[in-house]
């Protein structure tokens, strides 16, 4: 069983070499929507992209609401020299009595190809497994979502199954499949001490 209020009594602040992530707040409205507007990010989002600003600032409302909740904690992604919204990422779908989650993220299209996501993830993943103490985590992708594919199987997943035509995409105006990717706690565990022991 998952302990959630404990784990998320307060906001979690991570940090890596050159991200800040922390809590989403109203001020990231513009940025957001920015991101957000653009059809390249929203291609496999799951929705249409963003058409005004009222729109994004309903989502930061709505991230803030989860957390409250304890139903999905996502944390904007900045970079350590400006502070800037320039994506975000985080867990959902909590299954407590199975210590699943599920993970999910964006990222501004000028930040692609910089290892950006990959860094970011690497924190989310090691605060999932070792505060919130996952037990394992999911995460679901368009089948064409090539660069999404390499982000998760470079910090860890695989590829656990297909579903058929099990989700309607509003861009293709058509069902299309979902890849399953999964991560084990102890996978990502033992990943870690063997990265430690070849120094």
């Amino acid at each position: 069983m998952l302990d959630l209020d404990r784990a998320l009594a307060q906001f979690p602040v991570l940090e890596t070499e050159r991200l800040l992530l922390r809590q989403p707040v109203l001020a990231d409205r513009d940025p957001m929507f920015a991101i957000m507007a653009d059809p390249q990010v929203l291609r496999y989002f799951g929705q249409l992209p963003m058409e005004t600003p009222e729109q994004a600032e309903n989502r930061l409302n709505s991230l803030k609401r989860s957390f409250e909740q304890k139903i999905g904690v996502r944390w904007a992604i900045t970079l350590h020299e400006h502070g800037e919204w320039i994506g975000s990422a985080g867990f959902w779908r909590f299954e407590s009595e199975h210590a699943r989650a599920e993970i999910g993220y964006e990222l501004a299209a000028h930040s692609w190809g910089k290892g950006i996501m990959t860094e970011a993830l690497q924190a989310i993943l090691q605060f999932g497994f070792e505060t919130l103490k996952l037990h394992s985590i999911e995460a679901q992708i368009h089948p064409d979502n090539q660069g999404s594919r390499r982000a998760l199987e470079k910090v860890g997943f695989h590829q656990e199954g297909l579903l058929r035509e099990n989700y309607f995409d509003i861009v293709e105006n058509r069902f299309t499949d979902t890849v399953v990717f999964g991560l084990l706690g102890a996978d990502w565990r033992a990943a870690q001490a063997k990265k430690i022991n070849n120094g």
